[in-house]
């Protein structure tokens, strides 16, 4: 499955564990648009995504989930590498 980066919003933000490095859009071989996943840098050097979701009264429920984790890895390797072209090492 091709992996493309529409749109990056580069948002650094400082959080408990980790730094949001920005938001992405991303399409899936030109059939589906995903929108909002964000990528973080763990403190310890280490990078990861979230899906987007939707506070629902207490707590964050995922709109998009990955039922596959090597989908999950793909989408975080090209948007590790998309920002490193576009914006250094994180």
């Amino acid at each position: 499955m091709e992996v493309r980066v529409k749109k990056f919003y580069p948002f650094p933000l400082r959080m408990k564990n980790s730094t949001l490095l920005g938001y992405a859009d991303i399409v899936l071989d030109d059939l589906l648009e995903v929108r909002g996943i964000k990528l973080l840098k763990k403190d310890n050097g280490g990078i990861f995504i979230l899906p987007p979701s939707v506070q629902t009264e207490d707590r964050f429920t995922e709109v998009v989930k990955f039922l596959n984790r090597e989908l999950r890895e793909r989408v975080r390797k090209t948007l590790s590498e998309y920002y490193k072209e576009h914006f250094g090492d994180p």
